[in-house]
């Protein structure tokens, strides 16, 4: 699913990208993929698109749940991810949940929102495996909306599959813009450390000014990025 030489639409080409933006450093180069990039298998439900749009969808959607359940029962995931709330909600409905009991057990909740963005992602743990529902990859899913279910996806995953060798929280970046320096200690150390007149230590920390650090005016020097 991650080669990027194999091109399967703008979704799933999306959908790989997100990664990065999770954290998660998945092998994009055929010959390097590892047991977490085999762990994942695409299939397109409903096959025939149905008609309609948005949660009116929903119902017909639920019509093609036998070929959905048909397939989890021959591959048996432990995490189904569902490229649009509209195709999860049409697995809890009420015979769809008759339908894929065999394959997937029952609902132990209604599922856990796990962003605050304006397009909704949830996980929800079934009997059998769990369930991740994502907005559908698309212009509206932006880096900030993407960046915001990290945790929440990262957990599923960790819950559900093997982890590739490089995995970075995703805060981390971010943690980068609240990184200040203490002026003063600063200062004196490098007197210190340096063998040198706190002067020109200071000195030496202002001509540092745009190029290690930057003057913010609310609350003081900071790293620069």
């Amino acid at each position: 699913m991650f080669d990027k030489s194999v091109d399967r639409g703008p979704v799933l080409n999306r959908f790989g990208d997100w990664f990065e933006l999770w954290g998660i450093d998945v092998k994009r180069v055929r010959g390097t993929e590892g047991a977490f990039e085999r762990s994942f298998f695409t299939l397109e439900w409903p096959e025939v698109p149905v008609s309609g749009h948005g949660p009116q969808t929903v119902p017909r959607i639920a019509e093609h749940v036998f070929a959905l359940r048909d397939v989890i029962l021959q591959r048996r995931p432990r995490l189904v991810i569902f490229l649009s709330c509209y195709l999860w909600q049409a697995v809890n409905q009420p015979s769809s949940l008759a339908a894929l009991s065999d394959a997937c057990g029952s609902p132990l909740d209604h599922g856990r929102r796990i962003t605050t963005e304006r397009l909704a992602a949830y996980v929800q743990k079934w009997s059998k495996l769990q369930m991740l529902a994502l907005p559908q990859p698309s212009k509206n899913t932006t880096e900030k909306c993407v960046r915001a279910m990290a945790q929440g996806v990262r957990q599923a995953l960790e819950a559900c599959a093997s982890q590739p060798e490089s995995v970075q929280d995703p805060l981390m970046q971010s943690a980068l813009d609240f990184l200040y320096l203490d002026r003063d200690k600063t200062i004196r150390l490098m007197a210190a450390g340096l063998h040198i007149q706190k002067e020109r230590a200071a000195a030496i920390f202002e001509a540092l000014e745009n190029r290690v650090w930057i003057q913010d005016g609310v609350s003081g020097p900071k790293l620069k990025r």
